[in-house]
C-alpha cells in the first residue's frame, strides 16, 4: 500500500491467527508443563519425595492442552484452509478460539492450586467450558471445510477424527472438573480416557494427517498409497478407541495395548521414514528429529505389546507403564511437534531460522531427555532412578532453546 501524502510504499505483513497458539503453547511448556514436570520428577526419582497428585493432573494438562493442543489449533488455523479449500477464520470464531483455548487451559491448571487458591474447583469448571467452547469452535470449522469437499482423502479424514477427538477430550475433562468440584455421577469419570483422546487420537491423528503432506516432503519418502493411508487411518482410530473404551471399562487393557503395537507398526509399514531419495535442506536438525520421533513411536509400539505380555504373566519392570507413555509424549509427540515447527513456523512467517544452533541443540536435548527416561525401565535402582529423573530437566532445556529459536525470528525482508 501507499501512505498518504508521503508517497512511500510499504508492505504490509499477512494475518497471524497462529502466533498467539504458538507462543501460549510454548509457555504452557515452559512453565506448567515441562518445568514443572522436571521439579516433581526431581522429587520422586532422585529425592524420594512424595508429589501431590494435583502437580501431576496440572502437568498433564498444561503438556495435554495447552502445549499439544493449542499449536495444533494454531498451526491448524494456516494448514487447514490450504488443505481443505475452505476460508480462514476470523472475528467471533477466531476470538473464541484464541482466547477460549488459552484461557481455558489456564483455568484448567489453576484449578489444580487447591489451598492457594481459593475456590480452585470452580475456576477448573470455567476453564474446562472455555476449553470446549473453543474445540467445538474448531471442530466446527473443520467440519463444514470437510463437507464442503466434492470428495476427501485419508489426511483430511485423519484432521477431521482428531479435531473431533480434541473435542471429545476437552468435553470429557469438562466433565471430570463437574465430578471434581460437585461429585455425582461425573466423579467416575477417569482421567485416562482423557489422555487417551486428547493423545493418541487428537495429536496423533493430526501428526499422521500433517506428514501424509509436509512429513514427506520433510524425509523425501514417496507417498503412500491411498490404500495404505486409509488401513492407517482405522489402525490408528481403532487403538485410540480401545485406549479411551478401556479407560471406562475393566478387562480392555489387553484390546488397548494389542492395537496400540498394531497401528504402531501400521504407521511405520506405511511412511516407512528412512526409505526417502535423501533428506530435505533444511539447514536444521528437523528432518531428523521427524525421525526420531518416529522412533519413539515404535519405542511406545513395543513397549504396548510388553504390557499386553504383561498381562499373561510375563515379568515387566514397575515404571513399564510410565516409561511406555512418555516414549509416546516425550520422545513422539514432542519431537515430532518441534520437529515440523522447525519447517512451518518460519515457513508461516515468511521468514528463515535465526537461531540453527539453538534449535538443533533444543531437538538433541529432547532426544537425550527421552532416552534418559527410558533407563527406568532398567529397574528402580538409585542409578536408574537418577538417571530418569534427571530426563525432565534436559528436557526442559531443549523445549527452551527450541522456543527461542521459534519465537525470536526475523522479520521478512520484505516487510522491512
Amino acid at each position: 500500500m501507499r501512505l498518504p501524502l508521503t508517497g512511500v510504499s510499504v508492505t504490509l505483513a499477512p494475518p497471524r491467527p497462529w502466533h498467539p497458539f504458538v507462543v501460549a503453547a510454548l509457555g504452557f511448556t515452559l512453565t506448567f508443563g515441562a518445568l514443572t514436570g522436571a521439579i516433581d520428577l526431581w522429587h520422586l526419582r532422585v529425592s524420594m519425595q512424595g508429589v501431590p497428585v494435583d502437580h501431576h493432573r496440572a502437568h498433564g494438562f498444561a503438556q495435554l492442552f495447552g502445549f499439544l493442543g493449542l499449536f495444533t489449533m494454531g498451526m491448524s488455523l494456516h494448514l487447514a484452509p490450504a488443505f481443505f479449500g475452505g476460508a480462514p477464520p476470523r472475528g467471533r470464531a477466531l476470538s473464541v478460539m484464541t482466547w477460549g483455548g488459552i484461557g481455558g487451559v489456564l483455568l484448567l491448571v489453576f484449578g489444580r492450586f487447591g489451598a492457594l487458591l481459593p475456590g480452585s474447583p470452580m475456576v477448573s469448571v470455567l476453564g474446562g467450558w472455555l476449553l470446549v467452547l473453543a474445540m467445538s469452535t474448531w471442530a466446527s470449522m473443520l467440519f463444514r471445510f470437510w463437507r464442503a469437499l466434492p470428495e476427501s482423502d485419508a489426511m483430511q479424514r485423519f484432521l477431521v477424527a482428531g479435531c473431533g477427538w480434541w473435542w471429545l477430550a476437552s468435553l470429557v475433562t469438562l466433565g471430570w472438573t463437574l465430578g471434581q468440584s460437585a461429585g455425582g455421577p461425573f466423579a467416575s469419570i477417569p482421567l485416562e480416557a482423557v489422555w487417551a483422546a486428547a493423545l493418541l487420537g487428537g495429536t496423533g491423528s493430526w501428526l499422521w494427517g500433517i506428514f501424509m503432506r509436509a512429513g514427506l516432503c520433510t524425509l523425501k519418502v514417496k507417498r503412500p498409497p491411498e490404500a495404505m493411508q486409509r488401513r492407517l487411518f482405522v489402525a490408528w482410530q481403532v487403538a485410540c478407541g480401545s485406549a479411551f473404551l478401556a479407560a471406562f471399562i475393566d478387562g480392555l487393557a489387553l484390546l488397548q495395548h494389542v492395537s496400540a503395537a498394531i497401528a504402531v507398526g501400521v504407521l511405520w509399514w506405511t511412511v516407512r521414514p528412512f526409505s526417502g531419495s535423501g533428506l530435505g535442506a533444511e539447514g536444521t536438525l528437523s528432518p531428523r528429529a521427524v525421525q526420531a520421533g518416529l522412533c519413539f513411536v515404535g519405542v511406545f509400539g513395543l513397549l504396548s505389546l510388553w504390557r499386553a505380555a504383561s498381562l499373561f504373566g510375563v515379568p515387566a519392570p514397575l515404571l513399564l507403564g510410565d516409561a511406555t507413555r512418555h516414549a509416546l509424549t516425550l520422545g513422539g509427540a514432542t519431537l515430532l511437534v518441534l520437529g515440523f515447527a522447525g519447517r512451518m513456523v518460519p515457513g508461516f512467517a515468511g521468514t528463515k531460522m535465526r537461531h540453527r544452533g539453538l534449535y538443533d541443540a533444543g531437538l538433541i536435548a529432547l532426544g537425550s531427555s527421552a532416552l534418559l527416561r527410558l533407563t527406568e525401565l532398567f529397574g528402580t535402582s538409585r542409578l536408574a532412578l537418577a538417571l530418569s529423573g534427571a530426563s525432565g530437566g534436559l528436557a526442559f532445556l531443549g523445549v527452551g532453546l527450541c522456543a527461542v529459536a521459534l519465537l525470536h525470528l526475523p522479520k521478512p525482508a520484505w516487510v522491512r
